[in-house]
């Protein structure tokens, strides 16, 4: 797997540069929207409640979105995302300059982007299935991980610095990246059409989804990794969450916080550039399981310290075989499944993953107002440790191959 090929794919770039942007500005979002809940009501719980919004959203939409990004054209579903969520954060700066900005107005605005999410991801899994070649497909999802990686190293400082000027111009940023990733797309040349099922019609709404629910469950690698999944993202999403919240609270300057996401931005973009070799090298059952144990150390660790540089620099150590373990799992998977089951796949694989997702931002919040930033970091620990045992112990993740084994569908 080189990245020769992708530098000549036009349409590839097109796609990865829009996608650059606009996580940039959704890097920013993310991390102020947390902070203006907080702003607003002055309790951790409350705030947590933004968070929860976003990913109930995703939850919801995941299953029926898969269903329609394999019948809709998958360039239109991209398109049309872009476009609301201009109008969604949009919105938000507009309320915020006006000075009427309410928790509600935050949780609609979370509850709706990620709602357009869940069609969003499925729709851009088979777009990239379409515009990459099997044999750069792994790269491909590494440059995806770096993408991201980089998005929070610039996106989190970024929004931290223009939040401390005015809390209403990162939103505003963000709706403009949005707009910017949909005229990116419309340059794509490739019609990215939804595939046709064998027989000619697509199958009604409800069959469709079982349709990929049972493919993934008859999968018993997948099947496993998407359930333990949901422990680890819940897990890992309550610790990012009370390390941001519990900062905040001891008086840490937004701009300081903001070196949490930078950080974590650094450690990935990092693994991302390794990804490649370390995917050539190491199969990708063995990256899983060394991934979610170095994860599970690291995070934990934070419940020893309450020093800055300490818990900024221990998740920075914790992504870094995340871009490699991430597109070693999602390449498998992308390669394994026919195409005309991509999008309803890939959202049934997500919404298993993370099931409990909505949770982890409120809960993150009681555990922290509760327990204490400690108490609330050791039992995400223990959650994290449980999900790494699960996976060591799988004989179908132990023997999942190098992806160059992997015989595409």
């Amino acid at each position: 797997m080189t990245a020769r090929g992708l530098l000549h794919n036009g349409d590839y770039l097109k796609l990865l540069t829009g996608q650059t942007i606009s996580s940039i500005g959704s890097s920013m979002s993310s991390f102020v929207f947390t902070l203006l809940g907080l702003a607003i009501t002055g309790s951790p719980v409350q705030a947590g409640l933004v968070g929860t919004s976003a990913a109930l959203g995703g939850i919801l939409a995941a299953l029926p979105g898969g269903a329609l990004a394999d019948r809709w054209s998958r360039r239109k579903i991209l398109i049309g995302y872009s476009l609301l969520g201009s109008v969604l954060f949009g919105s938000v700066a507009v309320v915020g300059w006006l000075g009427h900005l309410t928790l509600p107005h935050l949780m609609v605005v979370g509850l709706v982007n990620g709602a357009g999410y869940g069609l969003f991801m499925p729709a851009e899994t088979g777009a990239l299935r379409q515009i990459v070649p099997p044999e750069d497909l792994g790269t491909a999802l590494a440059a995806a991980h770096g993408r991201q990686n980089l998005a929070q190293l610039a996106g989190a400082p970024l929004g931290g610095l223009l939040y401390s000027i005015g809390r209403a111009i990162p939103i505003a940023v963000d709706a403009v990246s949005y707009l910017v990733m949909a005229i990116m797309l419309t340059t794509i040349r490739h019609p990215l059409p939804a595939t046709k099922p064998e027989g000619g019609a697509h199958e009604p709404m409800l069959k469709a989804i079982r349709t990929g629910l049972t493919w993934l469950f008859r999968q018993r690698d997948l099947r496993t990794i998407a359930i333990v999944a949901t422990l680890l993202n819940f897990a890992a999403n309550g610790t990012i969450l009370v390390l941001i919240l519990s900062m905040q609270q001891r008086g840490v300057p937004a701009s300081v916080i903001g070196l949490l996401e930078t950080a974590m931005g650094v450690g990935g973009l990092m693994g991302a550039f390794a990804a490649p070799k370390l995917l050539g090298r190491f199969t990708t059952g063995r990256i899983t399981i060394v991934g979610a144990w170095i994860i599970t150390v690291t995070f934990a660790g934070t419940a020893a310290s309450t020093r800055p540089v300490v818990l900024i620099l221990l998740p920075a150590l914790a992504i870094f075989l995340l871009p490699a373990l991430n597109s070693g799992l999602f390449g498998y998977q992308m390669l394994i499944t026919p195409d005309h089951l991509q999008g309803r796949a890939q959202s049934a694989f997500m919404f298993l993953s993370n099931g409990a997702a909505p949770l982890a931002p409120f809960l993150g919040g009681l555990f922290l107002e509760t327990l204490g930033a400690r108490g609330a970091l050791l039992i995400f620990g223990g959650l994290l440790a449980i999900g790494s045992v699960l996976l060591t112990i799988s004989r179908p993740i132990r023997s999942i191959p190098l992806l160059s084994e992997v015989e595409a569908a």
